[in-house]
């Protein structure tokens, strides 16, 4: 007798089991995409992306609005994947919140410097040196690179200026002094870099980017600080980095009133 109670209740547990089980599965199939939420990182400062074109994307993979569709029939990972082939996306994460949102939360890539070669073509490069292209929603105004900056067919690829310019430009955004100062680069056909500052109007002749750049720079911002301040910002015409242990000045032509 014992032994068929024991049966019969786990056969009672099982199919308990087996009921809450299928109801469950059938609640879950009847759960569908209340809203679409799409947040974008706009305390970054950058607006390169809108909501409406991420959503329209959205329901263009879902073949119609996302919104009514049932949770279950929607393949996040490939939406996710869509949405990071945006060239303006870093990256992207979409889930389901407890009141059946679908939430697509997107992290905006971080231009650092804008390049205009001499060809007329325009991109930036992002804080882990990728190509961004312009965008018609926004313009960021981080420092820009000018001159001799050949383009690789292959993107992935950059040409060996690029690279010198991603570079320098990293190592000024480090520091609070030539990051301020910093404002066009113009790169030369022998490679060598050129700085313009924002305030002075000279042209500082860096030279090339090479492992003596953090010791340029020294020299550099002790020359504005206890050089320029004395005698004034605009004394001089260019400033040269290029001589080891030396900053060698042009004096302006005072004698010439334009």
């Amino acid at each position: 007798m014992k032994k068929l109670l024991l049966v019969a209740s786990v056969l009672s547990a099982a199919a308990l089991f087996v009921i809450v089980l299928t109801s469950a599965i059938k609640r879950q199939n009847q759960l569908v995409c209340r809203n679409i939420q799409v947040k974008i990182d706009y305390d970054s400062g950058l607006a390169f992306l809108n909501e409406a074109e991420i959503k329209d994307k959205i329901d263009y993979m879902c073949s119609g609005s996302i919104t009514g569709k049932p949770l279950t029939g929607i393949d996040f990972r490939i939406l996710e994947k869509a949405v990071r082939k945006n060239p303006f996306v870093a990256d992207a994460e979409i889930f389901v919140d407890q009141q059946q949102d679908v939430v697509v939360d997107i992290v905006q890539k971080r231009p650092i410097l804008r390049v205009i070669n001499n060809d007329g073509v325009s991109y930036y490069i992002s804080e882990k040196n990728e190509r961004i292209p312009l965008s018609d929603n926004f313009t960021s105004h981080v420092a820009i690179a000018l001159g001799n900056v050949a383009l690789h067919k292959d993107t992935k690829r950059d040409s060996a200026v690029q690279a010198a310019l991603y570079k320098l430009i990293l190592f000024v955004r480090k520091d609070d002094f030539l990051n301020a100062l910093v404002d066009q680069v113009y790169v030369l056909e022998n490679g060598e870099m050129e700085v313009i500052p924002k305030i002075g109007g000279q042209t500082i002749r860096f030279g090339e980017v090479d492992e003596n750049m953090a010791e340029k720079f020294d020299r550099l911002k002790i020359f504005y600080n206890e050089g320029l301040r004395k005698v004034g910002w605009d004394k001089y015409k260019t400033i040269d980095l290029r001589y080891k242990d030396q900053v060698v000045c042009e004096k302006r032509d005072t004698t010439n009133k334009q």
